[in-house]
């Protein structure tokens, strides 16, 4: 299964200062109801950079530091791994918005869904990281529509 992708240049509408929110109230109410962990890619170093629940979502272990990126790629399915890669190439060398929809490891035989949302972000010398969040997908009834049938979630 191949992960979807999506290139834009949405501009950002801080819809949630409209009805007085701020972006940290709007932090707290995405990551109470659901798992959700952010993460930085430095191009230079190749370095990645996640938070304890990004960590979390790939079952790997925390770091303040870098991340271990043979356990983090070995947590991602096979078939999704090279899509993936493909996209912060495309992103690092183009600069785009992305979105991808892959699987993830979960216990020994299965796998979870995953959405990671991501965009390049320069510093002052014009290079810079690639930045984004990943979030889990729940199982939803096969008769939503949008939503993957839980048969499929459930296929390693």
């Amino acid at each position: 299964m191949a992960s979807w992708i999506e290139h834009s240049r949405k501009p950002y509408e801080a819809q949630n200062r409209l009805i007085g929110l701020s972006d940290t109230e709007v932090l707290e109410l995405v990551g109470s109801f659901l798992l959700c962990g952010f993460w930085r890619f430095n191009i230079d170093s190749g370095h990645v950079f996640g938070t304890p629940e990004y960590c979390q979502i790939f079952d790997i272990e925390h770091s303040d530091g870098p991340l271990d990126l043979v356990r983090l790629s070995a947590a991602i399915h096979p078939d999704d791994l090279t899509v993936i890669m493909e996209t912060f190439e495309r992103a690092s060398a183009s600069r785009l918005t992305f979105h991808n929809l892959y699987r993830v490891r979960s216990g020994s035989s299965s796998f979870k869904f995953v959405r990671s949302v991501g965009k390049f972000r320069a510093d002052d010398r014009g290079q810079g990281d690639v930045i984004g969040m990943t979030y889990e997908i729940f199982p939803q009834a096969s008769t939503t529509i949008g939503f993957i049938p839980e048969e499929d979630l459930l296929k390693g």
